[in-house]
């Protein structure tokens, strides 16, 4: 019994040892940088974010809504904020480069966070599809 266990073990860690990878194979270089928000409006083609940004200055960026949308390759998403937190923007770059983008906030769209922004406004101009272009 006890060649069995030994002989079975041997096995197992034989076979683990073919589908180890080495880590530079798997290894990706993650960043994030969160900032604060003041107020995100809500438009027919994107969230219009203002954030702060270092000092008392104040910026603004569009988020086109696509990258929200289930199944997109940006991935990006809203996550419900948890109470007695202010909100926050999570962009996350991978190797360097712009990869997605969190917008943390509140439930309920009746909070002084949420506003909604004419949607006669043409924004285009400000919606980048492909990155996200933050001055901080």
């Amino acid at each position: 019994m006890k060649k069995k266990f030994v002989l079975l073990s041997l096995l197992v860690l034989l076979s683990l040892a073919l589908y180890a990878q080495s880590s530079s194979e798997t290894e990706e270089n993650f960043t994030y940088l969160n900032v604060d928000i003041i107020k995100v409006y809500q438009h027919k083609d994107a969230y219009f974010v203002l954030y702060n940004k270092n000092g008392n200055k104040m910026g603004q960026v569009a988020l086109p809504k696509e990258w929200f949308q289930y199944g997109s390759e940006n991935q990006s998403r809203i996550r419900p904020l948890p109470s007695k937190l202010a909100p926050y923007l999570t962009v996350i770059y991978k190797d360097g480069a712009f990869y997605k983008v969190y917008l943390n906030m509140p439930v309920d769209r009746l909070d002084p966070a949420w506003a909604i922004l004419d949607n006669n406004i043409d924004i285009s101009a400000k919606i980048n599809k492909e990155t996200l272009e933050m001055s901080f």
